[in-house]
């Protein structure tokens, strides 16, 4: 798929089936998020791969973050277990930026950023379905602890992983002149 019509055409999947994809295919689409920009060439970003009891102790963890908020823990169980089946890999996103001189943050988070999306067209080119997502449990310390990440590491964004089910997920948008200030 050329690189243009992957950008036009790609879209999040909410719907994906519950075939994994494959260790290979993962690991090339990982490579893809790899070649992210990076000043500095810090590659600030980092890959938690979760299938199988990963995903379990996650929503463990999610649960752990609703109840926190008020939510009722037999509710905030099954929230978090709805949350880990919507595909059966789940990639999680971290930012773990240089502390060497001279590197700005927000561009180690924006490099991140970068990544996910090569993740999400290299996904898109290979026939599989993907979808960002976030929230507050994603920024909760019981994921933290749950991923084992290092005290300056962040989440920057969960992809939820795997072959397309359903219809996809069109979201209208802006055209780029609608955003764009053309300065002279």
């Amino acid at each position: 798929m050329d690189v243009l019509d992957a950008i036009r055409t790609r879209v999040m999947r909410p719907k994906v089936s519950d075939e994994p994809p494959s260790k290979a295919e993962i690991e090339e689409l990982l490579e893809a998020a790899a070649r992210a920009p990076s000043h500095h060439l810090t590659e600030p970003w980092r890959f938690y791969v979760l299938t199988g009891d990963a995903k379990r102790r996650v929503a463990n963890a999610i649960a752990a973050a609703a109840t926190e908020s008020g939510m009722e823990p037999d509710d905030a169980r099954a929230d978090g277990e709805k949350k880990v089946s919507r595909a059966p890999v789940i990639v999680v996103f971290t930012c773990l930026p240089s502390t060497e001189p001279g590197v700005v943050e927000q561009e180690e988070f924006a490099s991140v950023a970068m990544a996910v999306e090569n993740f999400l067209l290299a996904a898109h080119a290979k026939g599989l379905g993907a979808m960002l997502r976030t929230g507050p449990a994603a920024y909760h310390p019981s994921i933290r602890t749950e991923l084992g990440l290092a005290p300056d590491e962040s989440v920057v964004g969960f992809v939820y992983l795997g072959y397309p089910a359903g219809d996809r997920a069109v979201t209208p948008r802006a055209t780029a002149s609608e955003k764009t200030v053309w300065l002279s």
